[in-house]
């Protein structure tokens, strides 16, 4: 097992060593504009291969890392200058710590570590003298240690494992469109079918009296035609019927065949905690030691089974909790012998399956939460003034501890003191799509709970509309769903609040807690649509314009930025090929607390949203589909999205649009094909149509303009102005 525990560290050595040697190159060619954010990075991977060699027992390169450590702080704190002299000793470090990694064996010589740690020392102008090497050098005569013999495996790449599953999610999202088309056939369906009743009651009627009321042969004629169109229109129904038949087959063998493969795809990349969890009772071990404390360390649920990605992402996040824990939690045995305590500390990490949910519990019976200390900090670094602590309640200082930098350690050690663990832990749980939740113990200590999935495959999202727009949160946050009268809504403290299962839970409408500038919730009449949400044990109810749907979906990272990126936790794509913004509900939640801007119950009536135009975009690119809907919904627009002609001409026959945005080059049915056959249609000939085209030649606008295009706007050229405009004018 701890040949496997190698194998994992040396993968991700080299993954923090290449890091930081790109960023360190980068600093000291003139870098970015802003070189904290680098400077951060280089940090905390330096914190990070401290940590992960400590696990390992490789000693050397532990403080190896250390001193790295040390030294991108004091850069950071603008202390030392990123000079040829830092680049080269980083570079030195690294390549002994490469070197180590790699000679687990025992091939490297102290003399040549020792080098590397008196450059870095001298760097840093302090004098400690090297400690004992990594203890895979044994000692004479010891036996060698037992080598891991692996059953036979197929090794596969983690970069394999994830393209299957972002395959197998692409899956899923053709299954949901193939049941878009399911509904929309299904409408087809109906439409003709009624037809085709229409016409045989018609014929019924109508041809045998005009067979027999005037031999002219114009009536017998048009009685032929009669019976010939009631020919068609059964035929025609019968064609449909027979295509939804194969239709709707096909849809379930996709549905199946789409869940089986995502199935295989979470079993495959599913391991046992253990796996990479295994070096931490030594590692406590070791960090008690060293601190002069005693403590019992007690683990289960390491055999909980949980995607590997979930485990690799979360190793780094318990690792700091346990250092902290170790660190800032459990007192020495002198302080706890005052305390009226066992001299031995108790930690527990604890690791649970529920549903598709995993909770990783870190718990000490230490001195606890100092809110006290917490305050003091806080006021001292800068993170409040005295009057905004003088206003927060214990759980916002709590909160505190996940600022990164934030520490309440009076000095930097190698165990504490840096500020980086529990803001390392929030990064990683908010990646994951996850929380984090810290709270006093049920008697001693302190416990913070990760709630992450289990398994980094699709998850379940109820959909809502707010202000035009459509949002996504994750079902498992969501405890109720209401449509409530507004005699509900009780107003205490100034604040809208609804009762519900005896407790008191504050309302705030979404547009609010998202700053989309509108606190007003549309509704009907009385009724009003509300999503009851939690974080922890924190519950609020948000007001939204409507409940649209739900679906399984991959939530795939959109890369926003700063503190917009903290509400947002990625993207799904919708069955018509949009792309709809996935919230946090715990940035959501947390927002709530610091927002004193009561619920506005003016109504919002949706008859406005109803009777605005809309308007059709086809166009098989997902971002000229997702920019164009963007631009139109903000003025007010409803928009549908189709990804070819095809899809177009079936929309539109289920469901006309008082406008049609059109590309021209599409698979299936191009946009002119499209063009004629509305021109072909009665009931279609008379919607405008503007076309937005790369295609910029003489021949392309003549051709659309033949064809009876209203409009004719070049993407090179593409100005919103210009296309809103164009449109005002045809509307």
């Amino acid at each position: 097992m701890h040949q496997k525990l190698l194998a994992t560290f040396r993968v991700e050595h080299a993954e923090h060593v290449s890091s930081i040697r790109t960023l360190v190159e980068r600093l000291s060619e003139g870098g970015p504009a802003n070189p904290a954010g680098d400077l951060d990075e280089m940090f905390r991977r330096a914190h990070s291969l401290k940590g992960a060699a400590r696990a390992v027992d490789l000693r050397a390169v532990e403080q190896l890392a250390h001193r790295l450590e040390t030294l991108f702080s004091r850069v950071r704190e603008g202390v030392l200058p990123v000079d040829k002299t830092v680049v080269d000793v980083v570079h030195l470090v690294l390549n002994t710590t490469e070197d180590l990694t790699a000679s687990t064996g025992g091939s490297q010589t102290p003399a040549e570590c020792d080098a590397a740690l008196k450059a870095i020392e001298q760097v840093l102008g302090i004098e400690i003298k090297p400690k004992g090497m990594s203890s895979s050098q044994a000692a004479p005569g010891a036996p060698p240690a037992p080598v891991f013999s692996a059953p036979e495996t197929v090794r596969v790449g983690t970069q394999e494992l994830d393209q299957l599953l972002v395959s197998s999610a692409q899956l899923v999202a053709e299954r949901l469109r193939q049941g878009l088309i399911t509904e929309h056939l299904k409408r087809l369906g109906e439409q003709v079918g009624s037809m085709a009743q229409e016409w045989e009651r018609v014929g019924q009627e109508s041809s045998a009296a005009l067979r027999q009321a005037d031999p002219r042969p114009g009536l017998a004629r048009l009685a032929r035609h009669i019976e010939s169109e009631r020919g068609r229109a059964r035929s025609l129904a019968r064609q449909l019927r027979s295509v939804r038949l194969v239709q709707q087959s096909g849809a379930w063998q996709l549905r199946v065949a789409s869940e089986q493969v995502q199935d295989d795809v979470c079993r495959t990349r599913l391991v046992p905690a253990e796996s990479l969890f295994e070096g931490f009772p030594k590692m406590v071990r070791d960090l008690a030691r060293d601190s002069g404390k005693e403590v019992e360390f007690r683990a289960t649920g390491l055999d909980t089974r949980a995607d590997r990605m979930v485990l690799q992402t979360l190793k780094d996040p318990v690792m700091h909790l346990l250092r902290n824990a170790v660190s800032h939690g459990i007192e020495s045995p002198e302080e706890r012998h005052r305390a009226g305590k066992k001299p031995k500390g108790l930690l527990q990490l604890r690791l649970e399956s529920h549903g598709r949910q995993l909770s990783i519990d870190v718990e000490d019976d230490g001195k606890g939460l100092d809110a006290g200390g917490i305050t003091k900090a806080a006021i001292e670094k800068g993170f409040l003034s005295a009057e905004q602590a003088k206003a927060c309640s214990p759980r916002d200082f709590f909160r505190l501890l996940f600022a990164p930098g934030f520490s309440t350690s009076l000095s930097a050690t190698a165990l504490a003191g840096r500020g980086m663990g529990l803001s390392v832990v929030r990064e990683a749980v908010n990646h994951l799509q996850g929380e984090v939740d810290l709270s006093p113990g049920e008697k001693l200590g302190a416990v913070i709970r990760l709630s992450v999935p289990l398994v980094v495959s699709t998850q379940h999202v109820v959909i809502v509309a707010c202000c035009g727009q459509r949002f996504a949160i994750q079902s498992r946050s969501v405890q109720r769903l209401h449509r409530i009268s507004l005699a509900e809504i009780e107003t205490i403290e100034g604040k809208a609040a609804l009762r519900i299962a005896g407790s008191i839970v504050p309302v705030f409408s979404l547009a609010s807690l998202l700053d989309l500038g509108d606190i007003t919730v549309a509704r009907d009449g009385d009724a009003l649509s509300v999503l009851v949400i939690r974080s922890g044990s924190r519950r609020i109810a948000v007001g939204v314009d409507a409940f649209l749907d739900h679906q399984d979906a991959l939530i795939k990272d959109l890369g926003f930025p700063g503190g917009a990126g903290r509400k947002v936790f990625g993207g799904v794509l919708l069955p018509d090929g949009s792309v709809c913004i996935v919230l946090n509900p715990a940035e959501l939640v947390e927002t709530s607390r610091h927002s004193g801007r009561p619920l506005n119950l003016s109504e919002r009536k949706k008859t406005q949203e109803r009777n605005a135009p809309s308007i059709l975009v086809v166009d098989d690119s997902l971002t000229t589909r997702a920019l164009e809907k963007g631009i139109l919904e903000t003025q007010g627009y409803r928009v549908r999205l189709a990804v070819d002609g095809l899809e177009a001409l079936m929309q539109l026959r289920l469901q006309p649009a008082d406008l049609v945005i059109t590309d021209l080059q599409m698979p299936r049915m191009d946009g002119f094909e499209l063009v004629a056959e509305m021109k072909k249609d009665k009931q279609l000939t008379g919607i405008p149509v503007i076309v937005v085209s790369s295609m910029e030649s003489v021949q392309d606008r003549e051709r659309g303009l033949a064809l009876g295009v209203d409009a004719y706007v070049v993407k090179k050229k593409f100005d919103q102005k210009e296309l809103l405009e164009v449109i005002r004018q045809i509307l």
